[in-house]
């Protein structure tokens, strides 16, 4: 019985520190990140090396069949593009930390499950969305324009990040808004103007789900989690009850 007990516990208690195990190993990455653009920002773009380097060495490790292609492609790629930043001589510093922020954003929100940091953007990505549909109603141009180039080179920082966070019907949503902004002319047009407020009220959803759908999700997660949970417990007792109905007769025979 009480050995029964004991495999008992081992069964709930093993899935828990192989989820630290997990844990534990996404953490280096994220701390690794995390060094190669502080390293950046402090100009010393050798350090920033080592550590992209060094990433090289943990990643995927042994969560490589847990991660999906979408995630894998998009850290690979932007550690190549930070790694070259580092070891170019004719980039400027402000391209080397836009490459580097880019990776640090993308394990980040690889990593993180609740507010990563990219979320933090969103007081940057949606003034300025607003400042293009008000320029555009004023038919400002130059104005439209100004905040159009910072607009998408903002955007390009935390597309990697998106693209590991967002469904992929919800990222091709916001690139379908930068592709029309892209090729529309800078006048002032009632078509680009509902455009600009769709596209806010997207990148606003992206940025700030609703309270209801993340309690869904929540519930959904709890209820086939308690369902496994059930079931387990209900296997093990029903094996219980026949190995001791078992015993019980051989001891009367």
């Amino acid at each position: 019985m009480g050995r029964r007990w004991l495999l008992l516990v081992l069964l709930f208690t093993f899935p828990v520190n192989v989820h630290a195990s997990q844990v534990d190993t996404k953490q280096v990455w994220n701390d690794i990140a995390a060094n190669v653009l502080e390293f950046g920002k402090e100009e010393q773009f050798d350090r920033s090396k080592m550590m992209l380097e060094k990433f090289t060495k943990v990643f995927p490790g042994d969560q490589s069949s847990k991660l999906s292609n979408t995630e894998l492609r998009v850290i690979l790629n932007t550690h190549d593009r930070a790694l070259k930043a580092v070891t170019s001589m004719d980039e400027a510093n402000d391209q080397r930390i836009q490459a580097l922020t880019e990776f640090r954003l993308a394990v980040d929100a690889l990593v993180t499950e609740k507010q990563p940091i990219w979320h933090q953007t969103d007081d940057q990505i949606l003034p300025l969305i607003k400042e293009m549909a008000t320029a555009i109603e004023h038919g400002d141009v130059d104005i439209y324009n100004a905040s159009k180039d910072r607009f998408l080179g903002s955007y390009s920082v935390i597309r990697p990040a998106l693209a590991i966070d967002l469904s992929p019907e919800t990222q091709q949503r916001l690139d379908s808004h930068i592709a029309f902004i892209e090729s529309y002319a800078s006048e002032q047009n009632s078509e680009l103007t509902g455009q600009l407020q769709t596209m806010y009220d997207d990148f606003d959803k992206a940025y700030h789900p609703s309270h209801s759908e993340e309690s869904s999700l929540l519930w959904l997660i709890i209820s086939i989690g308690g369902t496994i949970i059930l079931t387990l417990l209900y296997v093990i007792y029903r094996k219980y009850k026949g190995e001791k109905e078992s015993l019980r007769k051989k001891q009367v025979e």
